[in-house]
């Protein structure tokens, strides 16, 4: 396939809600800021509204939401056989989730973490900024 038969095209940010919503598996990239060095770490994740929802075990993911920080959060589909996929790119605030109801209700969410440990934490992420683009053959 030639470069010239690829398609590039930019997402709405609807598109994008909609594609977050309904991705499996519920697998993402979030990148911050540790110790003055990017990181970018695998994060399972679900969405609520405008808010994306994590759950952590103590660590620089908890210091960083503590903190309130600027994070990105990645999420792509890649569908190898036919070379086509998409990828969206969130930017926010992180934050700790702390108010009981709202921890109640992050609680029921379908948020199950793939490694195994103890994770007590749950983590928001209050999108801001939300893009994407698609890349497909025409």
């Amino acid at each position: 396939m030639s470069e010239t038969e690829i398609a590039l095209a930019t997402l709405s940010p609807d598109e994008c809600r909609a594609l977050l919503v309904t991705h499996r598996p519920r697998l993402g990239r979030l990148a911050f800021v540790a110790d003055g060095w990017p990181l970018v770490l695998p994060v399972n994740f679900a969405v609520d509204g405008d808010a994306v929802y994590f759950r952590s075990a103590a660590g620089s993911k908890v210091a960083a939401a503590a903190r309130c920080e600027r994070v990105a959060f990645q999420v792509d589909h890649v569908d190898e056989v036919w070379e086509e996929g998409w990828s969206l790119l969130a930017f926010g605030r992180l934050r700790v989730v702390e108010d009981p109801a709202e921890l109640a209700r992050a609680r029921r969410l379908p948020l199950r973490p793939w490694a195994g440990g103890d994770t007590p934490h749950f983590l928001r992420l209050d999108v801001v900024s939300l893009s994407g683009r698609r890349i497909a053959c025409p």
